[in-house]
């Protein structure tokens, strides 16, 4: 048996999670499996290198380090399946940054970190826009002129190794999803909707930004574009100032001042309970219009720190949707069961993803 060791980092804005898995083959030209060894999660911090010892130390990584290290990329862009990394990826991925500047910047610096830092590794990347190649072509196309859909600007959706972890769970328990509609809802720190038919991506919230679609905790999903150009023209604010705007202080936090749902949902105030509404409503408008996009509903699915740990969430999303037959086993949701529908309409699924081991099965492709 021959045995490497991944591991799996994912950046994100503010957080940075690591797992370390074995690659265990029985024999050469065996496909290897993926074996679970450990996992952490610590702040990003300024200084790369610094980051990885200490998340090297925690999961107890001995010298030299991993033989193989697999990032999240947040945004694509038109790069196409999970691959190695190498000087021609990264110069691509750098010029996806103005689409992705919470993320990209930061994911990036750490790909670079861990190349110098372990030279000796096989290192690749898959990417969260990977997910939505196939969304539909109404879907894909934003009501643009021709000059800028040619400059990049586009649906390209975010969030797909969530996505494709929450499926990948969901299949584990019911097969039939890979041949249904399914409408998933990941809500977390971003917050996207996605239209899943047949196992593939059609439609979904976020377009060429993370910042698109339904409102987060700081940002704010999708706004009148007029609103900006006021803000440009007679507010005399700038871009950055407008996208530090958009992206930290907006969204839920816009409305009561931080964007904690937990806080919120115990929150007797009007503005709390004005967000929790906004929220939840856009959320269900959401799914019913990811679900009108398929022709139907099969399948609700709930993720992400968000989705998986509020059952009063879901319980309000679920209440502005009975009109598509969904009803909820509230006995289920409060338990946080996996499955929680009344089994009266379509299934709906509250589960814990985990990005990580999407990352590491990401790798078998092209090692």
């Amino acid at each position: 048996m021959t045995t490497r060791r991944l591991l799996a980092l994912n950046v994100g804005s503010s957080t940075l999670k690591g797992a370390c898995y074995l690659l265990q083959a029985e024999g050469p030209g065996a496909q290897p499996r993926v074996v679970e060894r450990s996992r952490a999660e610590i702040a990003v911090g300024a200084d790369a290198q610094e980051r990885l010892a200490t998340l090297l130390e925690i999961l107890s990584i001995p010298a030299p380090g991993p033989d193989v290290v697999v990032h999240r990329i947040v945004h694509g862009g038109d790069l196409r399946n999970a691959s190695e990394l190498d000087e021609d990826v990264l110069a691509k991925l750098d010029a996806l940054v103005p689409f992705a500047p919470l993320h990209q910047p930061v994911a990036l610096a750490f790909a670079r970190a861990a190349r110098l830092r372990w030279p000796q590794a096989r290192q690749g990347v898959a990417f969260d826009t990977d997910f939505h190649v196939t969304l539909a072509p109404w879907s894909q196309r934003l009501p643009v002129p021709e000059a800028w859909d040619a400059l990049g600007v586009r649906r390209y959706g975010f969030h797909g190794l969530a996505f494709a972890s929450a499926l990948r769970v969901v299949a584990s328990q019911d097969a039939g999803i890979l041949r249904s509609r399914a409408v998933f809802a990941h809500l977390g720190g971003g917050c996207s909707v996605c239209a899943v038919e047949d196992g593939r991506s059609r439609d979904t919230t976020m377009a060429l930004t993370p910042l698109g679609g339904i409102p987060s905790p700081t940002r704010s999903g999708d706004l009148d574009p007029g609103a900006l150009l006021y803000l440009l023209r007679h507010e005399r604010l700038d871009a950055q100032a407008i996208e530090d705007g958009l992206s930290r202080t907006a969204g839920l936090a816009g409305i009561a001042g931080h964007g904690d749902m937990r806080v919120l949902l115990a929150d007797p105030g009007p503005q709390a309970q004005l967000a929790v509404d906004l929220f939840a409503v856009q959320i269900a408008q959401s799914i019913a219009a990811m679900a009108t996009g398929i022709g139907g509903l099969d399948h609700v699915v709930f993720s992400g720190g968000i989705g998986h740990r509020a059952p009063g969430l879901r319980a309000r999303i679920i209440a502005r949707l009975g009109w598509l037959g969904l009803a909820l086993a509230p006995d289920d949701n409060d338990a946080g069961a996996t499955r929680i529908d009344a089994a009266s309409g379509p299934a709906i699924w509250n589960v814990a993803i985990d990005e990580e081991r999407e990352l590491a099965e990401s790798a078998l492709a092209w090692l």
